[in-house]
């Protein structure tokens, strides 16, 4: 059994399978987060503004690399890594649960997933009830308007899991894999790789000669941009237009008088630990609200929305910094016409995955309206909104291969690949809409859903 990543879909992918006694490979890239090579430049993206995340890119050997062989171009930021352990090298560990037509909304099961969060919220030691700080406790306790406390799993990094699946006999960890292809051969699986060398350039190892590594089955869990790359590349899919989805951000600065003589007790870590969801508009995906302290770091950006002279506009901020609260203000994603990727043929012979992310007008109208709830929320529980900060600023990936799409990309409720009796996909590529909420926990526990099919598969 082979599974193609190691992030948070491709650690609870491998779960049931090795505790099921199963021989399983883990293809990786595998490079490491933490080090350094004093390449002091921004990844490669096209078209798109940088943000807080350039800070930890920098000099990153994982991210350099990763943006030298996953070649992007998108009219918006995309964030991608080839790291050990994938983007829960950087995640806070924030969690929540879907609704049943969240679910659905995203074409997964809500009985098979609401099974699922009880076995993945042990294996993460998952803390329903975190504590809180001043703004927290004050928020929650006079809120009438649905605030709740996110559950959160932290410190959680799947990197050391991985190294911990390493005790059992059966698990087979290969790293410095930039996996190509996959294809089915004669009751196999047949993985396309290259090996990736610390100082191996990008364009020789793109034309080097491809190994390759067999299983029965594969799990593809390579993150939903990457994963849907590997397939087009399979199957020949140049300039061939597939789904797109990924959540854009608005941000309201807020002051809260009532901690703005409070200022000296003690702060927690957590970036966002109470959540409101704004369904005011009927819609059955609202926007949600995540409510997090401003910190210090936000010190340099903030100054430039402040209309007054630098030094004095830092002056103030340092002195009302501990009084404000962040509401991002995240947006469901659904598929359009204006949302989609496509693998494109480059002139040195690779090839380059471009991104297209434009909401319609009436995409916009709702937003905007949806902005203006929520603003009338915060006021409510306390809050006085003082600047809507609407650059465009999106996180998670979903589409590429929809749970029942008609295209030449799709896969089964199962996960199974469209056309293929052994390839599936765990990761959110097969989901049809982002909810707003906080999706990692979804993406676990549909990911060991998707493992316990491909067992079902075996024992028959």
């Amino acid at each position: 059994m082979l599974v193609v990543g190691s992030g948070l879909s491709g650690v609870h992918a491998t779960y049931p399978l090795v505790e099921a006694g199963l021989r399983v490979a883990m293809i990786d890239g595998g490079l490491d987060a933490n080090k350094r090579d004093g390449v002091e430049k921004a990844p490669r993206v096209i078209g798109a503004k940088s943000n807080a995340l350039d800070i930890l890119m920098k000099g990153s050997f994982a991210f350099n690399k990763t943006y030298e062989l996953l070649s992007v171009k998108s009219n918006i930021e995309i964030i991608q890594t080839l790291a050990k352990g994938g983007l829960s090298e950087f995640w806070h560990g924030l969690s929540d649960f879907l609704t049943d037509d969240e679910l659905v909304q995203a074409g997964l099961s809500p009985d098979q997933i609401k099974e699922e969060y009880k076995v993945v919220s042990k294996l993460v030691n998952l803390d329903t009830s975190p504590e809180l700080d001043v703004h927290g406790k004050l928020l929650l306790k006079r809120s009438p308007h649905g605030v709740y406390r996110l559950p959160v799993t932290y410190p959680y990094r799947t990197s050391e899991v991985v190294n911990k699946l390493k005790h059992h006999r059966n698990f087979t960890y290969l790293p410095g894999q930039l996996v190509l292809t996959v294809k089915e051969r004669n009751r196999m699986v047949e993985v396309g790789i290259r090996p990736i060398q610390p100082d191996s350039n990008p364009r020789q190892l793109l034309h080097g000669r491809t190994k390759s590594v067999r299983g029965k089955y594969v799990v593809l869990a390579a993150g939903a941009i990457n994963t849907t790359r590997i397939l087009l590349r399979s199957k020949n899919l140049y300039n061939h237009k597939t789904t797109f989805l990924t959540k854009n951000h608005s941000m309201i600065v807020c002051f809260h008088p009532q901690v703005f003589f409070k200022s000296g007790e003690k702060v927690l870590i957590n970036p966002g630990q109470l959540g409101i969801i704004s369904n005011d508009l009927g819609q059955k995906l609202g926007a949600f609200v995540q409510l997090y302290r401003a910190n210090p770091f936000m010190l340099s950006s903030a100054v430039q929305y402040v209309p007054l002279p630098r030094p004095i506009a830092t002056m103030l901020l340092s002195l009302f910094m501990p009084s404000l609260v962040i509401a991002d203000v995240r947006f469901p994603a659904f598929e359009t016409k204006n949302k989609f990727c496509q693998l494109r043929r480059e002139k040195n012979g690779g090839d380059i995955l471009e991104i297209a992310f434009r909401l319609t007008q009436k995409e916009v109208k709702t937003q905007r309206r949806e902005l203006e709830v929520v603003s009338k929320t915060l006021r409510s529980i306390g809050l006085f909104p003082l600047k809507v900060v609407s650059d465009p600023v999106t996180s998670h990936y979903g589409g590429g291969v929809p749970i029942g799409g008609r295209g030449k990309l799709a896969t089964d409720i199962n996960g199974r690949l469209k056309k293929s009796k052994r390839i599936y996909v765990a990761d959110s590529s097969t989901w049809r809409a982002l909810p707003g909420k906080p999706l990692a926990l979804t993406m676990m526990a549909n990911a060991s859903r998707i493992a316990k099919e491909v067992l079902k598969k075996l024992r028959k």
